[in-house]
Formats: C-alpha cells, structure tokens, sequence
C-alpha cells in the first residue's frame, strides 16, 4: 500500500488490524482511522489518462523535437523568419491538450455512473459505497453478479462459488468457503456471501483489472495499426534522409551552410506528419466524449474503430433486446399436487436459496419468500447448470430450472406444453421434486414435475428500430441465449431479427462440434452455455467476422471477452461492465445505433484525412531521396511551405473530420493511398523536376523556380482534397472556394511574406501547362493503381493470395 508520500508499505503498520462480526462490521471511527491512514482502495488506473500525462504525451514527442531542432539552427543561420513553423506546431500541441482534457473532464464525470458499487456492512447497518471507498478490514456482501473489487477472505459462505478466469484464464467456477482468499478481478457466479477486504489499492490485484479483464483481446484494429506503422517507418527514416540531405549539399557539393539548412530543414518538416499524429488522438477522444454524451460510456478508445467495423452483433436476449425484468403469469399444474403445494415449494426454495436474479425476483413476487423448511443441500442458480434446487428434511428436493435441462431426454407431455409456451415466447420453468437429495451439484432421480412455471418478457423500447437499422446496415444479427431457443426465436421475431427461424438447441450438440459451421448457419441459438458463447464467437471470429457482443450478465463474459468488442448494460453485473469495451449507461438500447454511427464517423474520416496529410510526406521523401543525388539545392524553404501546409492539410482536416460519413468502414486507407496519395506525390515530383529544368535551360532565380513549384503543389493538393472531400455539401462547397481564393492571396498579395515572387510573368508559359498536364498525369496513374487494387481484391476472393485467418 503506497501513501501520498510514497512511504510504501510503512502506512498499513499504523494501523490497528481487526477481525469484525459480519453483523456489525467496522464502526464509523475505525473507517475515519483507515481513510486517514490511506488503506483506502483508490486505484491510479482509471478510464482516462492523467493530467500530467497527457500534457507530457503532447508536448514531449520526436517530431516536437525536430521542431525544435530545427527551428534553433535556422536561426542560427540568419533565417528566424522559417521558424513560422513552429507556432503552428505549438498551437497544434496546445490544440491536442485543450481537447484531451476536455473530453477528460466530461468522461471522468460520466464514468461515475459505470463504477462498481459494493455493500458493505458499517456500524451494524448495510451501506452501498464506490468501490474506491472501501478501506482494510471492511466486511463485504457477495452475491452473483458482483465482482470482487479487492482481495479478500472469506468469513461466511452460502454456496458461494466464483470465476477467476479474468485473472487466469480458466473458466473453471470455483466454490468458496469460510477462510478461503477471494482474489480482486474474479466475480460470483452463484450463492453469497461475506467477505473481510485483507488488500486494497496497488497491493490487490484490482489497480490491474482492466488490463487482465481484456487479457484474451485484442489486435490493434487495421486503421491504427496501418497508421502506427507507417509513423514508425518515418521515424527510422526522417532524420537519417534529412541527414544524409545537408551532407551532401554541404560537405560534398558545396552548397552554402544557409542554402544547405534550409533545403534539409524544408524536407525533414516535410516529411512530418504531425498533424496526422494530432488529428487522430484527439478525433479519436472526442469521439469517446460525443459517445459519452449520447450515454455510451468507451472504456478503450481504440474500440471505436473495432465497433464501427463490426459486420456481426450478437446479442443476448435477457437484458438486451429485453430489458430484463420478468414478470410471473401463471402456473400450469402436474402429477397430482395441489396448487397450494406447489405455491409453497416456491417460496421456501426462494427462501432457502436467496438467488438475486430476474427469476428469482419474480418468482419471489409472485409466491413470497419462506424459510420454514430445513434445507440439507443447497444448490444456487447456475448459468452452467441452468438449475437450482435444495433437499429439505423429510421433504425431499425440490428444483426450479429449464424443464428440457431438468428432463433432458424425457418424452414426458409436459415438455410438450413447455415448447408450446416457448414458441409463443413465454420463459417457461418447471418445478420437480425428488425423495432422493443431491449429490455432486447433480440433479437426482426420480424427479416428477409438479408445475410449469410461466414468465413473460418485456421487449426493450425501440428494440424494432434499432435491430432495423442494423439489418439495413449490412450487420448480421445473431442471438445467444441461455433461454429455451423457442422462447429466444419468438421474442427475436417480435423484435424483428431477420433469420429468426433458424434456431438450435446448443445442449444438444456435442463436444468438439464445428462451431464456425454452426454460427455460420444458425442466427438463434438457446441453452448456450457461457464457454459455448465464447466458441459461438470464435467460430464467426474464424469466419472472418468482426463480432461484438453484448450481454448484462456473468454468463456473457467469457463471450465478451473473447469479441472483438464487447457492449455491456449499465443496469448489468460488474463483471460484465468491467470485462466490456462500451457501457451503456441507458435503458434504451437504440443508443447503439448512435454508437455506430459515431464509430462509423471517426474512421471513415479519420481514414480520409490521412491520405491528405500523407501527400506532403510522400513526396517529400520523393524529393529528398533524389536531390540527395543531384547538384542543386532542395527547391522549397521551410517558410514557402506555410500557405500548403494549412491551407490544403491543416485547415481542410478538421472540417472534413466532421463530416457526417455513416457507410461502413471498408479499410480505405491503402486504398485512398493507392489512389489518390501517391499518384498525386508522384505528379508532385514530376512538375518540380520539370520546373528544375526549366531553371538551369532558362536561367530562372531559385526564388521564381521555388514559387512555381509550390503553386504546383497546391494545385495537386487542392484537386486531391476535392476528390475526397465527397460528397459537396454547402459548407464544404464553401470551405473549398475559400481555401482556393486565400492559397492565390498568398502570391498576390503575400508574396514577400512567404519568398513567394510573382507568378505573373513568362513563368507562366511554363507552369501553366503543368496545370492541364498535372490532371492528366494523376488520373492516369490513378487508374492504374485502382486496377491493381481491383486486380488484389479479384485475386484474394478467387483464393489465389493467402488470406489471414484470426485464430
């Protein structure tokens, strides 16, 4: 444990350790002295960076660095008015954190509402605090669906069993006793209990959970990692080709120390995509806040881009098209019992078993809660059971479950009418009893079913639109239920699930089944236990899907883990907030449609955008790699490059960033790369060639070449960002027209500002035609590089090229 003070372990010593009564727990002053003390379960992990983190990750970067670099050795050399650039740089990097600390704030304030909440008992009385307010020694209630938020021992135990698998991988439920360590990241899949917290903060595994609950996932989604790599690329090679520039021009063949710094200055500041750095970063946060504000809470920013990809959405019906709530409509009774008895075998077994779910909730409602009877053998509701039951003294055992799982295998006409019930979409139960007890969590023999319990589901509001949206959307819907598929086919028809009547009973399928052929085929899928879930998700992983799962319950874990993204309800069990990528921190499950929409949003212009920043890089790698060769001085200033640099990157990128662009990302990058990027850096390198030539035949001054030069640029510049700023709408219309009116500002009226000399002279015999020729010259390289990606696609669908398969 580590105080304010970093005093390590010391702090816990000046604190007197104690053993409370589960009845009373700690008292008021013993809490006060703990919190003083710091044994308090605070965390430094959270949702969002730190303050102090985000201004270090803006402000201290490489290319910050060359900035800076560069900047002290043009004015070294007599050139301060180059340094231009370096304001930009640093209102780009003011810019970022402005943005992340705003989205920081309004996700900070929002995240409360996801934050798990625990029951502790303090002074003899039960209170709900924030997991974060729990001190040493609290006393803890447990029950299923709660996750264990700090280390702990357990002090009473009524069944309680656990799954560690966020901590080790196993999905193995684990039963509990008194004296028994409960480890913080594991959750309670069935019974309850109390529990005395033993370790807090950063000596518990909790300050770790969010990395371990998503362990199992997950690759850097494509867009991202296609960007990471290619600033990698150029961090190994801006400074070396910069470099190699300024020693060649210098120490080789000649060139002055002024004319050399300012040429390698120019093509390292060239090559930098800073902005592109910036542009994602924060469309990416406030992204995460627009979501936030339209009450879906993103716990991994990278997320975004997975759910805006996702082709396949799965979903649980309790909870998710459902809203989860139950309500007892009537009984239908068997073998020859009254109905008084069957009444009272309900409410002793929902006294004796104190399960906390919807069911029980109901049943509980509906018959009331006794504890007249002595129970021998308890067993609580299991997601892996799908059954719970107690043998009684001289009474036998009594069980509630799903009649098909508690008579699997039976022919019996109760079953019959379950179906019946199920097929109208009804959550059908069966009371049996047994004179024989349980034995090894084992259903008994010679069980008889005394009654059919019938319960009704509420459809989630908006539950038609949005599962509409989706279908239009092109996302495949499929349902994974625990629920008899009867019951999970009608409620999926009622909320307009298209393939609905495609449905399987997964406790009928065997070990070792082809789960990728099953998911492929069926769209309703019932009795599924939880590590069918998760092979139900590798199979349409396996597919080539990109699934997201959703779920409220411990059962559904295992499958949002392994998802390649996950959406929890706000209204669910700890665990499956923690394990999720986006908490919905709303009822109204059509919020996801602007969760998609949103996602969608970001990449699609994230993608856009890049290909516009990644024109100056391309080709003024180009350049430099071939004015290292050649005898004359790289052709642009660092302080000509201004006018492009925001007027056809900067400025365009954070407008075209808000466009409304809701199609489905199809990883567009390479592709916009391909076809607009490098023939567009390619015309780039041909015009400046062209005008280099132009000036050693004809005798043109640097400054005039210079200035045709970056008149070219733009123009090539200008007619890429018309190409993907599609569609027109007013105010990109007008954006674009004003752009254009302000980049021929810059030569008339700000020519001496910028070394820009005036292009109205005979140099426009020679420029001029470069302006007809250059749109020629990308259309054509275009097409090719469109036929060659048509050419790939054509090739990998007919299984000529390899294509990678995620295991």
């Amino acid at each position: 444990m580590k105080d304010k003070k970093g005093k390590g372990l010391l702090i816990n010593k000046s604190i007197k350790r104690c053993n409370p009564d589960i009845s009373t727990g700690l008292t008021a002053e013993q809490v006060r002295d703990r919190i003083d003390a710091g044994a308090v379960n605070t965390q430094r992990t959270g949702l969002t960076p730190t303050i102090s983190s985000i201004i270090s990750k803006n402000i201290f970067t490489l290319f910050n660095f060359i900035n800076i670099f560069l900047a002290v050795i043009l004015v070294i050399v007599g050139h301060p008015e180059n340094i231009l650039f370096l304001g930009i740089a640093i209102s780009n990097t003011c810019m970022g954190i402005f943005q992340e600390l705003r989205a920081k704030r309004g996700l900070d304030k929002l995240s409360v509402l996801t934050k798990a909440h625990v029951t502790v008992i303090r002074d003899g009385a039960e209170y709900t605090v924030a997991q974060d307010e729990i001190v040493l020694d609290d006393i803890v209630i447990l029950s299923i669906g709660n996750q264990v938020c700090a280390d702990a021992l357990v002090v009473s135990s009524e069944r309680l069993e656990v799954d560690e698998s966020l901590l080790t991988g196993e999905a193995d439920r684990i039963q509990k006793s008194k004296g028994d360590t409960l480890l913080s990241g594991s959750y309670v899949t069935s019974g309850h209990g109390y529990a005395q917290i033993t370790a807090i903060g950063e000596d518990s595994y909790a300050h770790s959970l969010t990395v371990e609950a998503k362990k199992s996932k997950k690759q850097v989604p494509p867009l991202l990692r296609t960007l990471n790599r290619i600033i990698l690329i150029l961090t190994i090679v801006i400074l070396p080709l910069g470099t190699t520039l300024f020693y060649m021009k210098y120490f080789l063949l000649g060139d002055t120390l002024e004319t050399a710094v300012l040429g390698s200055s120019a093509s390292v500041l060239g090559m930098i995509p800073a902005g592109l750095i910036l542009l994602t970063g924060v469309t990416m946060t406030v992204g995460a806040l627009k979501l936030a504000k339209r009450k879906a809470l993103v716990q991994e920013l990278y997320s975004i881009e997975t759910l805006a990809r996702t082709d396949v959405l799965c979903l649980d019906k309790t909870g998710t098209i459902t809203d989860g709530s139950l309500q007892f409509e009537r009984l239908e009774l068997y073998s020859d019992v009254s109905e008084k008895e069957v009444e009272l075998g309900v409410s002793e077994l929902m006294g004796t078993l104190d399960d906390k779910n919807a069911t029980a909730t109901a049943l509980t409602k509906a018959f009331g809660k006794t504890e007249n009877w002595v129970a021998d053998i308890i067993s609580p509701f299991s997601s892996e059971r799908k059954w719970s039951g107690a043998t009684f003294k001289e009474k036998g055992t009594y069980i509630i479950g799903a009649p098909n799982i508690v008579f699997r295998g039976s022919d019996k006409d109760f079953l019959e009418q379950a179906n019946a019930e199920a097929a109208l979409g009804f959550r059908v139960l069966c009371l049996a009893h047994s004179p024989l007890s349980i034995a090894e969590e084992k259903l008994p023999g010679e069980l008889s079913c005394f009654a059919l319990l019938i319960l009704s589901d509420h459809l989630r509001e908006n539950a038609n639109e949005t599962f509409r949206y989706f279908s239009q959307e092109g996302v495949i819907l499929k349902v994974i239920s625990g629920d008899n598929p009867r019951t999970v086919q009608a409620v999926a028809e009622k909320a307009g699930i298209p393939g609905s009547e495609k449905s399987i009973d997964m406790s009928l399928v065997e070990n070792g089944a082809d789960y990728a052929a099953i998911a492929k085929e069926y769209t309703i899928f019932g009795h599924v236990t939880p590590q069918q879930k998760r092979e139900l998700i590798r199979g349409l992983k396996k597919n080539g899907h990109t699934a997201c799962m959703t779920g409220d319950g411990v059962n559904d874990i295992l499958a949002m883990r392994e998802a390649d993204c996950s959406v929890a309800m706000v209204g669910g069990s700890d665990a499956a907030r923690s394990a999720s990528d986006f908490v919905l921190i709303t009822d109204d499950f059509g919020v996801m449609i602007d969760v998609l929409k949103e996602g969608r949003r970001v990449i699609n212009n994230i993608e856009k955008v890049a290909a516009i920043f990644l024109l100056k890089t391309a080709y003024s790698v180009l350049l430099t790699l071939i004015y290292i060769f050649i005898p004359y001085p790289y052709p642009i200033a660092p302080l000509q490059m201004m006018p492009i640099n925001e007027l056809t990157i900067g400025i365009p990128s954070f407008f075209l960033a808000l466009q409304a662009n809701y199609s489905r990302p199809e990883g567009k990058l390479l592709t916009n790369i391909l076809e607009h990027t490098i023939p567009a850096a390619i015309t780039v390198v041909f015009n400046s060639l062209y005008i280099q030539l132009a000036s050693i035949f004809f005798h043109i001054p640097t400054e005039e070449s210079s200035t045709m030069i970056v008149f070219l640029i733009g123009v090539m510049g200008f007619y890429q960002l018309s190409k993907l700023a599609k569609p027109y709408t007013p105010r990109i219309r007008l954006l674009l027209i004003g752009l254009i009116s302000s980049f021929i500002l810059c030569f008339a009226l700000l020519g001496n500002l910028f070394m820009l000399s005036s292009l109205f002279s005979r140099n426009v015999f020679f420029y001029m035609p470069l302006v007809y020729f250059s749109y020629h010259v990308h259309s054509f390289l275009g097409n090719i590089c469109r036929k060659a990606v048509e050419a790939y696609h054509i090739l990998k669908t007919a299984g000529w090229l390899k294509r990678s398969v995620r295991e």
